[in-house]
């Protein structure tokens, strides 16, 4: 009987370890990146600076802020996300970017997954929850896991 308890007690142990060691911690340096807007024409980004935007990773909590000093067009707003750019191209909705002002906190797994930041201009009632096109961004530097 008490090999069987010792076994169980083994076995609870070993998912237990797995179960935690899935949900490891981000500890980077927050990164501060200059928001610029886009080509016209052609893809990527420009050397108009219209603000910045800084990304800390710590533990498994990812807070964005950004300062964007453009003002969006009459009847638009503007909306943040982060994308997989040349990857899955999946993007992560943000939030609206009010009076210049963006704040966003979140449990990510791996933020680092993502390429980009990008500022769509979007209709004020946009009922289409996909990005409109790219206002302005920049581009992620790539991860340098273990620093």
């Amino acid at each position: 009987m008490i090999s069987k308890k010792i076994l169980l007690f083994g076995i609870v142990t070993a998912i237990a370890f797995s179960l935690s060691a899935g949900f490891q911690s981000i500890n980077a340096a927050p990164i501060t990146l200059d928001v610029n807007k886009t080509k016209s024409p052609g893809p990527g980004f420009g050397n108009e600076n219209i603000g910045t935007a800084t990304i800390d990773a710590a533990n498994t909590k990812t807070t964005i802020t950004a300062n964007i000093t453009a003002k969006p067009g009459q009847d638009k707003i503007f909306e943040a996300w982060l994308v997989d750019e040349g990857g899955s191209n999946y993007k992560v909705s943000l939030g609206q970017v009010i009076d210049g002002s963006l704040q966003y906190t979140a449990n990510l797994v791996n933020p680092f997954t993502f390429t980009q930041f990008i500022i769509t201009e979007e209709p004020k009632s946009d009922k289409d929850p996909n990005a409109a096109s790219t206002f302005a961004g920049a581009d992620l530097p790539k991860p340098q896991f273990g620093q």
